[in-house]
């Protein structure tokens, strides 16, 4: 998302490595999951965007952002902590689970837009044999 790149750069990270673990540590018994959480009230687009001195070049972009996240209030983190128990208590857990019933949703059309992504390229794509 414009304005957090930063944010979003450290969470694609942290997820490449986490698949990676999965993977590696699968054969052990050992599972991992991948939970990819939803808006919750943290404060990330208020205080932690806002800490630097702001530069002009960059206000139009804040000011687009600052309308489109408007004054809607994000649920508080501890409203998911009764599906983080649930998620630690299953015998057979997920590899990836999205939590919040918005962000299942957004996630799913991010998805679909990315598959259809790829299909419209997939001629050039499969020119390569690689």
């Amino acid at each position: 998302m414009a304005t957090v790149g930063f944010y979003g750069a450290g969470k694609a990270a942290l997820d490449s490595v986490s698949e990676a673990l999965a993977m590696e540590v699968e054969a052990f018994g050992i599972k991992v999951t991948i939970v990819q959480m939803g808006g919750y009230n943290t404060h990330l687009f208020t205080v932690g965007t806002t800490t630097t001195q702001p530069l002009p070049p960059y206000q139009p972009l804040r000011t687009e952002m600052e309308a489109m996240w408007g004054d809607a209030v994000a649920p508080e983190p501890g409203t998911a902590a009764p599906v983080i128990m649930e998620l630690a208590a299953l015998s057979d857990p997920p590899r990836r689970l999205i939590v919040g019933s918005q962000s299942f949703d957004h996630v799913l059309e991010m998805g679909r837009a990315q598959m259809n992504l790829y299909r419209s390229w997939e001629h050039l794509s499969r020119i390569a044999p690689g």
